[in-house]
């Protein structure tokens, strides 16, 4: 059971540097769109709730570590 425990440990700091690794390369693909055109990403969706995704994961990972 332990075992268990430790395979969900794992898969889950996995999962957290994934969303890490996501949410900054979409925050810069995000942000050279709007250089390159402006609006049109903030149209549709603000950035600084991907901001802050970003920011609370790389918390996470520093507490975690």
């Amino acid at each position: 059971m332990a075992k268990d425990f430790s395979s969900l440990a794992k898969s889950r700091a996995v999962l957290l540097v994934e969303i890490f690794y996501f949410c900054g390369t979409a925050l810069v693909v995000f942000i050279g769109l709007e250089i390159i055109w402006p609006n049109i990403i903030l149209v549709y969706f603000n950035l600084n709730i991907l901001l802050i995704l970003w920011l609370i994961s790389g918390l996470l990972l520093l507490f975690k570590k």
